[in-house]
């Protein structure tokens, strides 16, 4: 699917699963094989993660500005001075921060309203790095804060300033 099309928070959700997918698999299920690719005495590379569901070792784009953002450059260099499970939980906490750049890249155009219910849909699933480590996401717990009664929010205005709500005043 062309960037260009990915317009609803679905479509955006969609490609986000898909290469969170890659990524997923290619850090557990195809770890072997993903390691030997990252070797350190090649270039910097990038671990990519397609739509396609696909995964990928590879330089960066050489275009500048490239068309998405880019993963993090040069995971190849820290491979051989790490224990091999610090260093795929390195780059899974790297893959989590691409993957959420691409999806809001994707989001730009989205109401606050879309960007939140993408947001939530990305949130309902473990994080590459949960994942990696063998983490149970933590499940929310209701506070006070969170919890159903109504509570007193300080609204601000668009320059961050605390608005006054009448309706307290009173």
């Amino acid at each position: 699917m062309a960037s260009s099309s990915l317009r609803t928070v679905e479509e955006i959700f969609k490609d986000y699963n898909a290469r969170r997918s890659a990524l997923v698999r290619a850090l557990t299920y195809d770890v072997d094989d993903f390691y030997s690719q990252c070797d350190p005495d090649k270039e910097n590379l990038c671990l990519y993660g397609h739509p396609n569901e696909a995964w990928e070792v590879a330089l960066p784009a050489e275009e500048v500005p490239s068309e998405l953002p880019e993963p993090a450059l040069g995971i190849n260099f820290a491979r051989d001075g790490m224990n091999k499970k610090d260093w795929l939980s390195l780059v899974a906490v790297h893959s989590d921060c691409w993957l959420l750049s691409v999806a809001f890249y994707f989001g730009a155009r989205l109401n606050r309203n879309e960007r939140k219910r993408l947001f939530s849909m990305m949130n309902d699933l473990p994080t590459i790095f949960e994942v990696v480590t063998g983490q149970k996401p933590v499940k929310d717990k209701p506070t006070v804060e969170s919890g159903s009664k109504s509570r007193n929010s300080t609204k601000r205005s668009i320059d961050g300033q605390p608005r006054s709500n009448p309706k307290l005043a009173e």
